[in-house]
């Protein structure tokens, strides 16, 4: 019994000394840059040229605002990389949580938006709750809500309404409206001059409503 206990003493230890290294306390503060890390702004944080690969973990509450950001450079490659691969976002920790209004040249990082972005010339994010918008290229992994582009959207996983010239979703439900109309597997409605989706190609209208 005495043993049973000191081991069950010695474990409960070390779980919590585990438990207290994984745990990570952001930082408050009301403005500032969003190139530090373990941070909550809020209000404003500003900065320019955030990048993928970061692991900041900087959450905002209010109003991003990036100039220049690296997606203005978005037309160098025709949009940089379409939304195309499959992914799981159920224990995803977002370089940047955005809960507000984003606004940039293009913001081109591991991002979750929630309310409003706006890019000047073309954005990426990792996903978009609420509403996206892009002068040029509107690349959002995961959309949920509306997304408006000039020139095109992309998205792998959509549900809500696509506008642009050119637009595509791999999978999802909704509206597309544009010249061009692509989705992989998609319930909902494409209107456009042509439209393709995984049961035929049409001009002008095309739908699915089955799996």
């Amino acid at each position: 019994m005495k043993t049973t206990l000191i081991n069950l003493i010695f474990l409960t230890t070390i779980s919590i000394a585990t438990y207290g290294q994984d745990t990570i306390v952001l930082k408050k503060a009301i403005l500032g840059t969003f190139h530090t890390e373990n941070k909550t702004f809020n209000g404003l944080s500003f900065g320019f040229a955030s990048t993928m690969p970061d692991d900041r973990n900087v959450k905002t509450n209010g109003l991003r605002l990036e100039i220049p950001g690296i997606g203005f450079l978005s037309f160098m490659g025709n949009g940089f990389p379409n939304a195309k691969e499959p992914f799981d976002l159920t224990n995803h920790r977002f370089s940047e949580v955005v809960n507000g209004l984003n606004i940039s040249t293009g913001s081109w990082c591991d991002c979750n938006y929630n309310g409003l972005t706006i890019a000047a010339v073309g954005q990426y994010g990792k996903l978009g709750q609420g509403f996206s918008l892009a002068g040029g290229w509107n690349i959002i992994d995961k959309q949920n809500g509306l997304q408006i582009a000039l020139i095109a959207n992309s998205s792998y996983y959509m549900n809500g309404v696509q506008i642009s010239a050119f637009n595509y979703i791999n999978t999802g439900n909704g509206l597309q409206i544009g010249i061009f109309n692509k989705s992989e597997n998609f319930k909902g409605i494409q209107i456009g001059l042509w439209n393709v989706n995984q049961k035929r190609k049409l001009p002008l209208i095309n739908w699915n409503f089955t799996e």
